[in-house]
């Protein structure tokens, strides 16, 4: 078994994105391999993708020509998926000198690429293709060793798990970045809240907006309306979302009888993606102060989600910051009716709540271009 420091590094590096690629090539060269090369294979295609190999190695050229033609005449990527998930399979097992000496595989790719024999593996990738990796030996090295051979077959599980945690943890540093410069983008004030409700991180805008605004502070690290009512509502709409999970809005007033000037909203960060994001986070505020230019206007949301006129004019209303009560008095619309339009759009937009359904237009429609 490889050292436990170097196995620790494997796991450090893949939840930290740091050189995950270099520790795990230093495991490949601690197996008795020289390099590594992992890929999904596409059928349609009948080539690789996803591909990933050892870094800084001067086999960019080589993996390139695999990728487009030599891949698909590769006699051992057959045995690999053969072999049982997890199980190491080696092509000094079936792969014979005589063979190698009339395969165009390895006369015209693998042995002039610098390399001879290879270990492989496939691993199970939840939600995604199997992933196919390979570590290969140079070229007039011996075959793998029954000890590197039972060492190999003893890391498959690290291996799984690293690859796995690494590509997951990298979509999550992924998707929380482009969910922070969406927001910048939009102009929402952005509140991410630990379990015990207190402000973990504020973007940009929110401590703008809590600089501008009379309606809505931070008291002894919690976010609080100033008028004694709407506090209450936003409390008892914090504690709501906590135990039931589904997204609320609300909006907050800075004095009674004064007009609603910041629109919130709120809704529970998912467990896996909270830590990625935003530390120790378990919930997300979103607020937009009232006159703040609209992202989007009616028609494109008719457009995005194929709904009618008097749907779209509601989802712009509540994008723009709007209540349903609200709405129906300037339109002058029954708010039964505006509760029926909203239950079609939760429908169209495949949502829940307005905290949700505002999040999912927000989300759709900064990546369109609305039609003309």
């Amino acid at each position: 078994m490889l050292k436990d420091q170097l196995i620790g590094d494997l796991y450090e590096a893949a939840v930290t994105q740091d050189g995950f690629l270099d520790v795990f090539h230093d495991v490949t060269e601690a197996l008795g391999a020289n390099v590594f090369h992992m890929f999904s294979w596409d059928p349609v295609r009948n080539a690789p993708h996803l591909s990933t190999y050892s870094p800084g190695r001067g086999w960019d050229d080589a993996i390139a020509r695999y990728d487009q033609y030599y891949g698909a005449l590769d006699p051992r990527r057959a045995h690999v998926e053969r072999a049982a998930q997890g199980e190491f399979a080696f092509c000094q097992d079936y792969v014979s000198d005589a063979y190698v000496e009339r395969s165009e595989f390895y006369q015209d790719f693998q042995l002039p690429s610098g390399f001879r024999y290879l270990m492989g593996v496939r691993l199970a990738r939840p939600g995604g293709s199997d992933i196919l990796l390979g570590m290969l030996r140079a070229n007039g090295r011996a075959p793998f060793s029954d000890e590197e051979r039972a060492t190999a077959a003893g890391m498959t599980g690290h291996l799984q798990r690293t690859i796995n945690l690494w590509q997951d943890t990298r979509v999550l540093h992924r998707d929380a970045a482009v969910g922070a410069e969406l927001m910048e983008q939009l102009g929402l004030a952005v509140f991410a809240l630990g379990r015990d409700q207190r402000v973990l991180f504020a973007n940009a805008q929110a401590e703008v907006l809590l600089r501008a605004s009379t309606c809505l502070r931070l008291e002894h690290g919690r976010l609080v309306a100033a008028f004694a009512a709407d506090n209450d509502g936003l409390q008892a709409a914090l504690a709501r979302v906590a135990k039931s999970r589904k997204g609320e809005s609300l909006a907050v007033r800075p004095a009674l009888g004064a007009p609603h000037e910041v629109f919130l909203g709120i809704s529970q960060l998912p467990a896996n993606a909270a830590h990625a994001a935003f530390g120790d986070a378990a919930m997300l505020v979103t607020a937009r102060r009232k006159g703040d230019a609209a992202p989007v206007t009616a028609v494109q949301l008719r457009q995005a989600f194929g709904l009618s006129a008097a749907e779209a004019a509601v989802g712009e209303a509540l994008i723009a910051g709007k209540t349903p009560d609200e709405y129906a008095a300037n339109a002058n619309v029954a708010m039964s009716t505006v509760r029926s339009q909203l239950r079609a759009i939760f429908e169209k937009t495949c949502t829940r709540s307005q905290a949700e359904a505002v999040g999912a237009m927000l989300w759709v429609l900064s990546q369109r271009r609305p039609q003309r």
